[in-house]
């Protein structure tokens, strides 16, 4: 080996000694390192302090840091949870429906033409008012049947009375009065029968000629009008409606799973928008049926209607009221919210609320039964829960990002 190799050796060796030396110097920051590197998530974030809560904020377990002031400044109430007596009420969606039972369609008795029409739908109408005057062929003909049945009784009683007078004064035998006593009968029961059939069809069997007026059969509120000048009709199709709302239905559809709860004369109060204040009744009828589209059940409520505030159609709410009982645990309605299809109420915490989950049992829409999740004398958010419920869904969103 000569020198110049030797050199070279001397100086490799020289470089590897550097190099080892400079690692031994970095090692100890590599640990630190690491362990910032664990607390970033998969964005690069560090998320050491992510469970740490601000002055005012929300945790991801459902906590909410909220001092004394903010609570007041955010006008939150606060409330003791306890006792109570419950008088359970089942809020229901309603209409306004005629009573069908004061409710008539008023038919063609005939085929014809519709000559005029007398109403329009929305008028009040009394019992014997015109509604359509029809034109038929068989008016006619049965007018000349009922005069011609007449006429034979007038003959009949003429000849029944001359009869009569023979035979009393013993001229004539007793068989011709006889015979002239059945004549008569029968030309009776002739035209009795004529006058039945006009009757039945609400045709005036005073009138003359092929036209008729159809009356209205009852008092009320001409419903519908399909009838229109100058329309051919056959029998039975629908000239007009009417309904008397004196009194009127209030249908309430209840859900299959709180059919259980409802009863016939069970006490109900009826609210809508134009009403000024709630009207009382009970249930009268509770449909057997399920509706196939809704799946749920009719109740049924029929109420006076002084000066026809509730119109058919009207949208309105019933609530039925259950009956009363004392509840151990109990919070106000406002206090209750849902979050990711949990029941919740937002319990008082030394830093804040947490979203304890609760199971409810009976309610009055002021007050809910607490069944499980909340012991009787915890302090929770009674109003203002919902701004509770919003912090706590911007936290989460935040969280996800």
């Amino acid at each position: 080996m000569n020198k110049k190799q030797k050199i070279t050796i001397a100086l490799m060796c020289a470089v590897a000694a550097l190099l080892a030396a400079w690692m031994l110097w970095r090692q100890p920051d590599a640990p630190a390192r690491q362990g910032h590197e664990a607390h970033q998530d998969a964005h690069g974030h560090d998320d050491r302090h992510a469970e740490t809560p601000t002055a005012e904020g929300a945790t991801a377990d459902g906590a909410i840091t909220m001092t004394d002031a903010q609570i007041k400044a955010n006008g939150i109430g606060l409330e003791v949870a306890g006792p109570a007596a419950i008088q359970e009420r089942l809020h229901l969606p309603a209409q306004v429906k005629v009573d069908a039972e004061r409710s008539v369609a008023i038919a063609a008795p005939v085929a014809g033409l519709v000559q005029a029409v007398r109403v329009s739908p929305g008028a009040v109408v009394k019992k014997g008012d015109p509604l359509v005057l029809l034109q038929s062929p068989d008016i006619a003909q049965w007018r000349a049947e009922q005069a011609s049945a007449q006429a034979r009784l007038d003959l009949a009683r003429t000849v029944f009375q001359r009869e009569q007078a023979l035979w009393e004064q013993r001229i004539s035998a007793r068989q011709d009065l006889d015979q002239a006593r059945t004549a008569l009968r029968e030309a009776e029961i002739a035209v009795q029968a004529a006058h039945q059939r006009l009757n039945a069809l609400g045709i005036a069997t005073t009138g003359e000629g092929s036209t008729a007026t159809v009356r209205a059969p009852q008092a009320g509120v001409v419903l519908e009008r399909p009838a229109v000048p100058g329309m051919a009709v056959d029998p039975g199709k629908p000239l007009a409606t009417i309904a008397d709302l004196s009194r009127v239905w209030i249908e309430a559809a209840v859900p299959t799973e709180h059919l259980a709860q409802v009863r016939v004369k069970m006490p109900a109060r009826i609210s809508a928008t134009a009403l000024p204040q709630e009207l009382e009744g009970s249930v009268a009828f509770i449909d057997s049926v399920l509706g196939e589209t809704t799946r749920m059940a009719t109740a049924r409520i029929e109420l006076p209607n002084p000066g026809l505030r509730l119109r058919p159609g009207m949208l309105a709410n019933v609530d039925l009221m259950g009956q009363q009982a004392q509840a151990p645990v109990t919070v106000a309605g406002d206090a209750v919210q849902t979050i990711h299809e949990r029941t919740v109420v937002f319990v008082r915490t030394p830093t804040g609320f947490e979203a304890r989950t609760v199971v409810l049992g009976r309610s009055d829409g002021r007050r809910s039964e607490v069944v499980q999740g909340l012991a009787a004398g915890s302090k929770y958010a009674a109003t203002g829960s919902y701004l509770l419920k919003a912090d706590l869904g911007k936290s989460e969103a935040g969280h996800d990002d």
